[in-house]
């Protein structure tokens, strides 16, 4: 597993995963944006032995409120209490490769990137996640914090978020 400071090798990697899943497999147009360049973006990859397995992305919330304003935006919630600015953290892009589905890989995903999160002073992770992968994240501690919508190229999603 790596994380952190993005290496142009984790980059790339993680990269080939978001394209390959989202891109390839679900048929976004467009999966990369500013963020994914910006120095405060964790980007997390997964290999299981030497091959490339999987990936996740944590940021600052206010990045995603300044560079892509087009965006949904995360709603408040009960959790926000007590939360400074800065302390939210927003998770996605967690994806593993068709290969390595059942594996119980995504479920480190959300791990590594909580821990990413952790280490850069997060107490809060809000996701936006795609309808059918809901109890992933309700196993690993999310609240859903909003109904379904369809903002997000018109795939049903969710928000949902964890105190860390």
């Amino acid at each position: 597993m790596s994380c952190g400071a993005c290496s142009p090798q984790v980059h790339d990697d993680a990269f080939a995963v978001r394209r390959a899943v989202f891109m390839e497999e679900q048929g976004y147009e467009n999966e990369f944006e500013p963020i994914d360049e910006d120095s405060s973006c964790i980007h997390v990859v997964l290999y299981a032995g030497r091959e490339l397995a999987g990936c996740a992305r944590v940021f600052p919330e206010e990045l995603e409120r300044t560079l892509n304003p087009g965006m949904p935006q995360s709603p408040a919630c009960s959790l926000d209490a007590g939360v400074q600015q800065g302390e939210t953290y927003i998770m996605g892009r967690v994806a593993v490769m068709p290969a390595m589905r059942r594996r119980g890989l995504a479920r480190e995903l959300v791990r590594a990137s909580e821990r990413a999160a952790r280490e850069a002073d997060a107490r809060l992770i809000k996701l936006h996640a795609q309808e059918y992968i809901r109890d992933l994240y309700a196993a690993e501690g999310y609240e859903q914090i909003s109904e379904v919508d369809y903002e997000d190229e018109g795939q049903p999603h969710l928000w949902m978020a964890k105190r860390l």
